[in-house]
């Protein structure tokens, strides 16, 4: 019985140690949990702090390179508004500032020259030799004229009262003289001068004008193959032309020539410039 009792002892014995054992271990792999589970929390609690130290940081320049697009945006948007609407464009952009200055002093020196250059160089629209050649004519209300053709005036100059118009069978003003010829006549030059225009007229046929000097324009209707041109020198005397069949607005009168005289656009009586005996 004693016996009996005695390993009975012995065997708790064993069974406590185990137990104690057990527990010890138990205890431990507990506390190294706890302590690994505390590590682990640090460790995601700094990832968490470094992630939003490194999104902060990101947002900062994505912030920073935004406005820097913006201030460019302003930038270039402000130099278009300040951009002359005469400005030209070249592949690549704008003139650059030395360009529009350049084009700049061109335009002036041009408007200069313009200025300079009076219109009376290019007078009648010819060439500034012509114009010079004009320059150089004496006429005055003195001068005299010769007769372009021989004739008689069967139509006299009357811008005050009305002169009949046998073919149009109507009375109206005459800023010129008719005088009779018959075609194939040679037409004089009544003065030196120049050849300023020759154009075409319904009621006077071929028209030669020539300017003598003074701001004095002579006209020369009814004329057919001229023999001059536009900007031509002639002296008086000279064939210009020859007298033409006459149009349909003076048919009733014959063949003739129509011969007028005016200065800066006013008419003249040509019998006052030509010696005349009624």
């Amino acid at each position: 019985m004693v016996h009996t009792v005695i390993e009975v002892m012995r065997m708790d014995k064993k069974f406590i140690a185990a137990v104690a054992v057990c527990f010890v271990a138990l205890v431990g792999v507990a506390t190294g949990t706890y302590f690994l589970g505390q590590k682990s929390d640090e460790n995601i609690v700094k990832l968490g702090k470094a992630n939003i130290t490194e999104t902060t940081a990101a947002d900062k320049n994505i912030e920073a390179a935004g406005n820097v697009v913006e201030k460019e945006t302003q930038k270039e948007t402000a130099m278009e508004s300040e951009t002359p609407k005469d400005r030209e464009v070249e592949p690549g952009g704008y003139l650059t500032e030395e360009t529009t200055k350049e084009k700049a002093v061109n335009n002036v020196v041009e408007e200069n020259t313009q200025s300079n250059v009076s219109k009376k160089d290019y007078m009648y629209g010819l060439s500034s030799e012509a114009a010079a050649q004009i320059k150089t004519l004496k006429f005055n209300k003195n001068s005299k004229l010769i007769w372009p053709v021989e004739g008689s005036i069967i139509m006299p100059y009357d811008v005050k009262n009305t002169v009949y118009y046998a073919t149009l069978d109507e009375y109206k003003t005459n800023p010129g003289i008719v005088i009779q010829s018959s075609k194939g006549t040679a037409i004089k030059a009544a003065a030196d001068g120049v050849i300023t225009k020759i154009t075409q007229d319904d009621e006077l046929g071929v028209v030669i004008s020539q300017a003598v000097g003074n701001d004095y324009i002579v006209n020369y209707g009814q004329t057919i193959n001229p023999e001059v041109k536009e900007g031509s020198f002639v002296e008086a005397g000279q064939t210009i032309a020859y007298v033409n069949q006459p149009t349909k607005y003076y048919s009733k009168e014959g063949d003739n020539i129509y011969f007028s005289v005016e200065r800066n656009g006013k008419t003249k009586d040509p019998l006052n410039y030509i010696d005349y005996e009624d």
